[in-house]
């Protein structure tokens, strides 16, 4: 079994285990164990983090940039968002109100402060989403995402923050075709394949980073060989009557978060309301599995904005719906308490 695998432990995190933690210290260290669990491009996980007293500092790790298919970093400040939105829900659950900072000086993406002045938690509570979420790039049913869902993450929208959720057959087809096209286009650039391939590994993989083959529906024979396989030709293009089959027929909703300015703290609001949303998702029994192309690659994002009538920049663009199909855990790095 797979999750047997040292690189696989990190999930095992285990929420009673905080009661062992004596100081607050150790409290605030036990926490980070559900930061590392967030989503991320590439599974690149590029975060770094401290503890000082009651603070947690959040550090993008720079080592794990994406330089080919995250020129501006937009990715790994979203990235961070969702470690951070972790970080505030596990607070949360274990009674901490936090206060929270962000870019501050030396590169530091944000300082969380955190005061224990609640009850803990309930058995409802989404920190026992983060330990089962997954992207799940299955097919999903064609039923439509419970209107109370719907609600819920409309009601996440702000002045610095937009949300549209497209479930109309004809918006779902022009959409699916922006994301093709987008996702054709980043294959034709041999060094986005490159890097890619570096991070594409086989079903059995050790390594604590990258996206095992599995998470892609890719068989364990044929996921030894698709690295190779994508360094030298453009797979969207061999795969788009798939693809296309996937995001028209098997989609019931795409969901767009957009924000009124294209800054890393944009980047990092979009990253924390996704990774609500994904954990709300998953609370309702509803999976999600994003789509980067078209927030990335050239100006696809601007049909984008056509489709959803906004003048905000689109930062994560992602499906949602009902699969009975499950989604293994990639890997992580664990924090190590």
């Amino acid at each position: 079994m797979l999750l047997a695998q040292k690189n696989y432990d990190a999930w095992q995190v285990n929420i009673g285990d905080f009661s062992k933690s004596k100081s607050i210290t150790d409290q605030i260290f036990f926490l980070l164990n559900f930061a590392v669990l967030a989503p991320s491009s590439h599974n690149s996980q590029p975060w770094r983090f401290e503890v000082d007293e009651n603070n947690i500092l959040i550090y993008p790790e720079k080592s794990r940039r994406l330089p080919e298919s995250d020129k501006n970093d937009r990715q790994l400040y979203i990235s961070l968002g969702c470690a951070i939105q972790n970080i505030f829900i596990a607070a949360d659950y274990y009674g901490f109100s936090c206060t929270t900072k962000y870019l501050l000086s030396n590169d530091c993406a944000a300082k969380i402060t955190l005061i224990k002045d609640k009850e803990v938690g309930d058995k409802h509570h989404l920190i026992f989403s983060i330990l089962t979420r997954t992207n799940n790039r299955n097919k999903y049913e064609s039923q439509l995402p419970d209107s109370d869902f719907l609600q819920k993450i409309k009601a996440m929208e702000g002045e610095r923050v937009k949300l549209n959720v497209v479930t109309e057959k004809s918006e779902i087809d022009q959409v699916a075709d922006i994301a093709l096209d987008a996702g054709v286009a980043a294959m034709d650039d041999k060094n986005f394949r490159l890097e890619l391939s570096q991070y594409v590994k086989p079903n059995t993989t050790k390594s604590e980073i990258g996206m095992p083959g599995f998470g892609l529906g890719i068989p364990t024979p044929v996921s030894f060989i698709v690295p190779t396989i994508l360094k030298w030709f453009n797979v969207n293009r061999l795969s788009r009557k798939q693809d296309e089959a996937l995001l028209k027929k098997h989609t019931p909703a795409f969901v767009v978060i957009s924000t009124k300015e294209d800054q890393a703290l944009d980047w990092i609001v979009a990253g924390q309301v996704y990774e609500k949303i994904a954990l709300r998702a998953e609370h309702a029994g509803l999976k999600t599995a994003v789509w980067a192309a078209p927030i990335q690659i050239g100006e696809y994002y601007r049909d984008l904005q056509k489709v959803t009538k906004t003048d905000f920049r689109p930062q994560v663009f992602f499906r949602v719906g009902y699969t009975n199909k499950v989604t293994r855990h990639s890997p992580r790095v664990s924090f190590g308490f």
